[in-house]
């Protein structure tokens, strides 16, 4: 069955509306906030990724920051070009990743949420701890060299302007949505759905699930780790503060609240978050004590009512019927059927 076309139009059109954006008076603020939602993008498909094959990823913020690490430590330290460190900024998150996985992995359900929370608390403690040395303990390590663009006459300076990192950042969140799209369409990507269901059925099929869970994990965090890459250069100072638990709480919820089992849901979920991260920097400073009540609060709300999320809520009873309580239209009643 073909998709309609507006579902293959639309995300065409909006990507060409979000190239031209900054091309117009828009104020750098809401240019910033655009950056930071593509590089939450990437992080919230990587823990799509991971759900499919049946966990929840709570230490994509740890993985974001090795990658902002790594790309700090090589140019700063080594004196390595920011275009070279690039790549490795996402490799070496995912070879943590996968020495993680080795134990982690063999976990079932909520443990390995729980390991995910002391990896990420673990590894920022490590970091902090190590005062002076190689990743500048709470102080963090800074100045990040600012990339720049030499080719075919080309000249690009990050350092004159967001807008450069603003183009990286959507890049980067475009090719992640691409390669994530394309792999949950793909028989990979059904086989990870049938990991996260069906894991025992589908051992006997003589397929590695430990494997796949493996592939899905480190796939995951090696984009965390690009993301985390563009992040270093653009605040220029890269400390452990910025990668807290409450970031990957964050995360998980915007892919709760969109719809964690596609990653159409996770796209959405995570545009859901930004809106209600700008709402909070309008508030008052004395009510950021109550967002952590009102994250709570959403994500009671969101497994009452919407367990599969916005992109569920067409065929959800549940929110279906919530939906109308709310504007005031009564769901029509089924009649039971008549004997005979």
């Amino acid at each position: 069955m073909k998709s309609p076309k507006w579902q293959i139009y639309f995300p065409i059109l909006l990507v060409i509306i979000l190239v031209v954006l900054p091309v117009f008076t828009i104020s750098p603020r809401y240019i910033a906030l655009l950056f930071q939602l593509f590089l939450n993008i990437v992080l919230v498909l990587g823990v799509y990724s991971v759900w499919t094959v049946g966990f929840i990823n709570a230490a994509q913020p740890v993985f974001f920051g090795l990658g902002a690490y790594t790309v700090a430590i090589l140019t700063i330290k080594a004196g390595l070009p920011y275009w070279l460190a690039f790549p490795v900024a996402g490799i070496a998150p995912a070879l943590v990743a996968w020495l993680f996985g080795l134990v982690g992995l063999k976990m079932k359900g909520a443990y390995f949420l729980f390991l995910t929370i002391a990896l990420n608390e673990g590894i920022l403690w490590m970091i902090k701890a190590w005062k002076g040395g190689l990743f500048g303990g709470t102080l963090g390590i800074y100045p990040v060299p600012q990339p720049a663009i030499h080719i075919f006459g080309l000249s690009i300076d990050f350092s004159t302007s967001l807008t450069p990192y603003y183009y990286l950042a959507l890049i980067l969140a475009v090719i992640t949505g691409l390669v994530y799209f394309k792999l949950h369409a793909s028989r990979l990507g059904r086989v990870w759905e049938s990991v996260g269901k069906t894991e025992d059925l589908l051992a006997n099929t003589g397929i590695s699930v430990f494997t796949q869970k493996q592939i899905a994990f480190v796939f995951s965090c090696f984009f965390a780790g690009l993301a985390g890459a563009i992040y270093a250069p653009y605040i220029t100072i890269v400390t452990p503060s910025q990668f807290t638990l409450y970031s990957g709480i964050w995360l998980v919820l915007g892919a709760l609240v969109g719809g964690i089992a596609s990653p159409t849901g996770a796209i959405i979920g995570t545009v859901f978050m930004a809106i209600l991260n700008l709402i909070f920097s309008f508030l008052p400073s004395q009510t950021s004590q109550y967002q952590p009540l009102i994250l709570g609060l959403i994500l009671v709300l969101v497994l009452l009512f919407m367990p599969k999320g916005i992109l569920g809520l067409a065929g959800n009873d549940k929110g279906n019927n919530l939906a109308k309580r709310l504007f005031g239209k009564k769901s029509a009643q089924k009649e039971p059927d008549k004997i005979a």
